[in-house]
């Protein structure tokens, strides 16, 4: 194989390939197929345009890439169980990522090329990469992860379309990563700025409204918890209003008894007797 063509395939794996790896990581818990057959698609797709990018003249043809992409992201789109804009929201954040790499590998090959051509450019991507890989980990876990949990689709479908905008801007300056001038890489800066802000956003939009929510459910709970407690209270005091009849009563019948026997009234006793057995239900 040609050196030119092994420095074709190197860019085919390296210009989409590891950032693209980042968003399997982010759902890697809702992937369709399993692990394994999810990497062994994504091989053969790379292949594929290894193999096709080899046939093209010169080192790699980009507007050829571009259309890889998208069938990079139909595949996505069919491997991972979650809303299609979820997915392109969560995908589009790799996207800033890309962009200023291939920015900066434009820049060292125009500064510091070596001797095959490409080489610089494909290491700088490979070098960044690893530079932004510790940090992208971290935030997939601290931000992006718990924001999975949002079920409601127009959150996702907004962050999309916004990320999308932005990304359209910044490619209206260079769409094909050929200039190096400082004004390229300050919009592709701001853009990946841009994008972190919005999924912020996002996120603390998201955090309050569970704060309510949760706000709302104690207030409700508390809210319960009075009213069974003045229920509770209302039955005590119809139980305690019972009871104070019921002496009342017993203190007024035991009364009566006493009159009548110091009165050696028998039969009336008796009789008050019987009436209260029948009056009360209590047998004696």
């Amino acid at each position: 194989m040609q050196l030119e063509s092994m420095i074709g395939l190197y860019y085919t794996f390296i210009h989409i390939t590891p950032f693209n790896g980042l968003i399997f990581y982010v759902f890697r818990r809702h992937l369709r197929f399993g692990a394994a057959r999810t990497v062994l698609g994504y091989l053969v797709l790379l292949v594929a345009e290894g193999a096709v990018q080899a046939e093209v003249p010169g080192i790699y043809d980009q507007r050829l890439s571009l259309l890889f992409q998208l069938t990079y992201l139909v595949y996505d789109l069919s491997m991972i169980q979650a809303y299609p804009s979820k997915i392109l929201a969560i995908g589009l954040l790799t996207m800033p990522l890309s962009l200023l790499s291939f920015s900066a590998a434009r820049l060292a090959e125009t500064q510091w090329p070596l001797l095959t051509p490409g080489a610089t450019g494909g290491l700088v991507i490979a070098l960044l990469f690893l530079i932004f890989l510790r940090p992208a980990l971290c935030y997939i876990r601290h931000m992006l992860e718990p924001l999975l949990a949002i079920q409601e689709e127009k959150p996702w479908r907004y962050l999309a379309g916004y990320e999308m905008m932005l990304i359209f801007i910044a490619l209206l300056i260079d769409p094909f990563h050929e200039s190096t001038s400082l004004r390229v890489f300050l919009s592709r800066g701001l853009l990946l700025t841009a994008t972190i802000a919005c999924v912020q956003i996002m996120a603390y939009l998201c955090q309050s409204i569970q704060f309510r929510e949760y706000t709302q459910y104690l207030l409700n709970s508390i809210q319960a918890l009075q009213n069974m407690e003045r229920q509770r209270y209302k039955t005590v005091m119809e139980h305690w209003r019972s009871s104070r009849r019921l002496r009342h009563d017993f203190h007024h019948y035991m009364v009566s008894v006493a009159a009548l026997a110091r009165a050696r009234k028998g039969t009336e006793l008796r009789t008050y007797l019987r009436r209260l057995r029948e009056g009360t239900g209590i047998h004696f």
